[in-house]
């Protein structure tokens, strides 16, 4: 597994696919969490769909439950993202379900055990120092376990500044 973090916009989605596909020459599954509601997921779904015409990649939508997927993807997987996945899983159901983080790292390992190459997208949502309600708060302490999960487990971790890899492990 190697990790690939970084703010919004910063250029993670496109450093993840280039490490994926210099990395792996076929076989290759887009894992895609983003749940498409509205006009601006539409829309970001859509950019990021462009951004990987002709790379070589099946796309798998799993907003939930990755685990599922596991079996359908194939040999190099990029799963886009963790903080989207967090998200689906908290909220799904419209309560705020807490400790997903645990869930979603057993599913990850998982993945992992079933791919030969396995990258993954996350959101640095830490930053701001911003005050926030409870359910925001969960979801911010779920998504920095998972990361830091992830990120232990990793073998590499990058982080992505204006477009810029960092190797951070």
């Amino acid at each position: 597994m190697i990790l690939v973090t970084g703010g919004s916009a910063s250029g993670k989605s496109a450093f993840a696919e280039k490490l994926l596909t210099e990395r792996s020459s076929e076989d290759r599954t887009y894992l895609a969490t983003m749940n498409p509601a509205g006009k601006e997921a539409a829309e970001r779904i859509a950019r990021h769909r462009k951004m990987r015409e002709g790379a070589g990649f099946m796309t798998v939508e799993c907003p939930v439950r990755i685990r599922d997927a596991a079996s359908m993807c194939g040999r190099a997987v990029l799963l886009e993202d963790l903080g989207n996945l967090v998200a689906n899983e908290m909220f799904a159901g419209g309560g705020c379900r807490e400790r997903v983080a645990d869930e979603i790292g057993r599913d990850l390992l998982l993945l992992d055990e079933a791919c030969d190459l396995l990258v993954v997208v996350t959101d640095e949502v830490f930053s701001d120092g911003g005050q926030y309600g409870y359910e925001t708060r969960q979801y911010l302490r779920e998504l920095g376990r998972l990361n830091c999960f992830a990120a232990a487990h990793s073998r590499e971790v990058w982080e992505v500044v204006c477009g810029i890899g960092l190797r951070r492990k």
